[in-house]
């Protein structure tokens, strides 16, 4: 599995807080079965920055960490079939990619032509956008539809978690019916947020209204990985296939920039 969405770089927002959490974080990661994360530290939303170049150093540490002794090489016992190929290739082990949880900002388009907000995988086609709890702000479609006119797919951050999305989805969905992606969190599928971000996430699944899952992991303890157990989850609301292409196929599309193929979403 991929999880294209955690905040496991220490010291950078309200993640780990020490390089021995983030590779403990990793750790529990891959013991779940994934074997390839997007390190996506909060940025741009007035408490954090966390500009490029600190991330892609964060990342280049974790990783170096994880190489001398934080997990072992070769893929988890729990993994699925994925391409043995590229950055996923056996011999290389569990890896961390950067990115960011960009907050949305009417200057977003800027940011990501300045290069100050990073893209996942610092691949320059798709960007995780993180809308405020309240609500969707009203710039948003213009902004959005900017940023995929300059080939830039934005990724909605648990959309499922928006107080103004699940009271009303059908501003949401234009925005997934004209070419953005959502992803849902999986301890939204899994009850960890609540029966009411449960169902909202889970009517979101059958509606297609989000297309990967991520952890969104932040400790071990309150806001771990979790992939598998929403993975079971999701299976018996959309079948075992498309499910399994929430975790595996869609986010090594995502890392490795190619077009996700998505069917039309329900109207809500």
């Amino acid at each position: 599995m991929i999880d294209i969405h955690a905040h496991i770089l220490y010291g950078l927002d309200d993640g780990p807080q020490s390089l021995e959490e983030s590779v403990a974080l990793c750790r529990m990661a891959w013991e779940d079965g994934v074997e390839a994360i997007v390190a996506t530290p909060h940025t741009h939303n007035g408490l954090y920055r966390n500009d490029r170049s600190r991330v892609l150093k964060s990342v280049e540490e974790l990783n170096q960490a994880l190489v001398a002794g934080g997990i072992p090489k070769g893929r988890p016992s729990k993994t699925m079939s994925l391409p043995s190929q590229g950055a996923l290739a056996p011999q290389n082990g569990f890896k961390v990619f950067p990115g960011g949880d960009v907050a949305f900002s009417p200057d977003l388009v800027r940011l990501v032509e300045s290069g100050e907000a990073l893209t996942l995988n610092n691949g320059g086609r798709f960007i995780l956008v993180e809308f405020p709890s309240p609500g969707i702000p009203y710039q948003a479609e213009e902004v959005l539809f900017q940023l995929m006119a300059r080939g830039v797919t934005p990724i909605i951050s648990h959309p499922e978690r928006n107080r103004e999305i699940a009271r009303n989805p059908k501003r949401y969905f234009e925005m997934v019916r004209r070419g953005c992606l959502g992803q849902v969190t999986a301890m939204s599928l899994t009850g960890g947020f609540g029966a009411a971000i449960q169902r909202v996430a889970q009517e979101m699944l059958a509606k297609r209204l989000v297309h990967i899952i991520a952890s969104d992991a932040h400790s071990i303890s309150e806001r771990p990985p979790g992939l598998s157990s929403a993975l079971r989850v999701a299976e018996k609301i959309v079948g075992a296939e498309e499910a399994r292409k929430m975790v595996t196929q869609r986010p090594l599309d995502v890392l490795e920039g190619r077009h996700l193929d998505v069917a039309d979403p329900i109207n809500p």
